[in-house]
């Protein structure tokens, strides 16, 4: 979420990192109140949730000051992310990276002061605000209790609900990290997803063939993609899921956004580099906590499988007529990303999506 706030209000990610965080925090409980309704049953793409928000309930109105002319801008229907987006950007390790840079300049001097501006000093106590301190009762980030104390634990055990994957780390010193596993999971969804990719990329080897036999299976990947939508939304059902789903894919969007330039805090770091993951790596040095040595394919990956599995969902691909759409090379369409998922799965996985009997002519 935070990523599409910067790319509308003014003086972009610069002027949203030195936001109030109760602003910052307005923001999320506007979006989340702005959020997407079509109509239908909750918990699908097009209607995430029929859960009320805090400015509908209270008739909380525009605040004064720089957030009006942006919020007058915000769009009335708000669509994040799907799940598997901060999936992807937690197993870079960059949320358990950035607390140790917290921990380090809220504790000592190790790291030297953040300089230069006040920027930093802002960065620091909007990320500590939001993302390292008990929510503020009653908003729509308030997802901790007696109940389930430990975001963490919620975090992973909401990715094996709805995925059925764990992260691919566990505690700092590398224990596995314990978390409550849901009976109703989606344990085949691994198996199944990757399925789907190579037959797609049968598809995309194939989609020229004018000649000869095409091992092409429309029908296959129509009941792969079926198969998918189902598993995913029965556990979205009525809404689901949709209120942490939420709060995780805003949070992995702000440290996703702090590494997409070279922002305050990776300037005070003095870890300026050309890409997200050379500013994390050189970041994780200076912590002394190494981000995952493939973090370049989950930044890579993350926007386009969000895409995709919102596609999935929302049953525009479910069909043998429908489903040449993702393979088929055509402007704006999906083809490019399946392209990205599937080499970038082959990285993180180990299992290569290309291998599989193609016949060209």
């Amino acid at each position: 979420m935070f990523r599409r706030f910067a790319g509308s209000i003014p003086g972009g990610a610069n002027a949203l990192f030195q936001l109030h965080p109760a602003e910052l925090s307005f923001l999320l409980e506007l979006a989340w109140d702005r959020r997407l309704n079509s109509g239908g049953v909750p918990g699908r793409p097009g209607h995430r949730s029929a859960l009320p928000g805090l400015t509908s309930a209270f008739g909380l109105g525009t605040p004064a000051g720089p957030l009006a002319a942006f919020i007058r801008r915000l769009p009335r229907a708000v669509q994040w992310d799907h799940l598997i987006y901060a999936y992807m950007i937690e197993n870079t390790r960059a949320l358990r990276i950035f607390r140790r840079v917290v921990e380090e300049f809220t504790s000592g001097e190790r790291l030297g002061v953040p300089n230069g501006t006040a920027a930093s000093q802002h960065w620091l106590r909007n990320t500590e605000e939001l993302f390292y301190r008990e929510p503020t009762p009653l908003t729509i980030s308030a997802i901790t209790s007696r109940l389930r104390p430990d975001l963490d634990a919620t975090r992973r055990s909401t990715y094996q609900r709805l995925l059925g994957m764990e992260l691919n780390h566990g505690t700092d010193d590398n224990q596995p990290y314990p978390y409550p596993k849901a009976e109703a999971a989606n344990r085949e969804f691994v198996t199944t997803f990757e399925e789907f990719l190579r037959e797609v990329w049968i598809g995309s080897v194939n989609v020229r063939n004018a000649t000869g036999p095409n091992p092409t299976d429309n029908g296959k990947i129509a009941m792969l993609v079926t198969r998918l939508r189902d598993m995913l939304l029965a556990r979205r059902l009525y809404g689901n899921l949709s209120r942490e789903e939420y709060v995780f894919v805003s949070t992995m969007s702000w440290f996703h956004l702090t590494l997409q330039y070279d922002s305050p805090i990776v300037l005070t770091l003095r870890a300026e580099a050309m890409s997200p993951e050379q500013r994390l790596f050189k970041i994780a040095e200076r912590v002394g906590l190494p981000a995952h040595g493939l973090s370049k394919s989950f930044f890579d990956i993350a926007d386009p499988v969000s895409r995709i599995l919102i596609l999935i969902e929302s049953d525009v691909v479910s069909t043998p007529a429908q489903v040449p759409a993702l393979y088929t090379p055509a402007p704006g369409g999906p083809e490019d990303d399946m392209r990205t998922i599937i080499t970038h799965w082959s990285l993180i996985s180990g299992r290569d999506m290309k291998a599989g009997k193609v016949t060209t002519g």
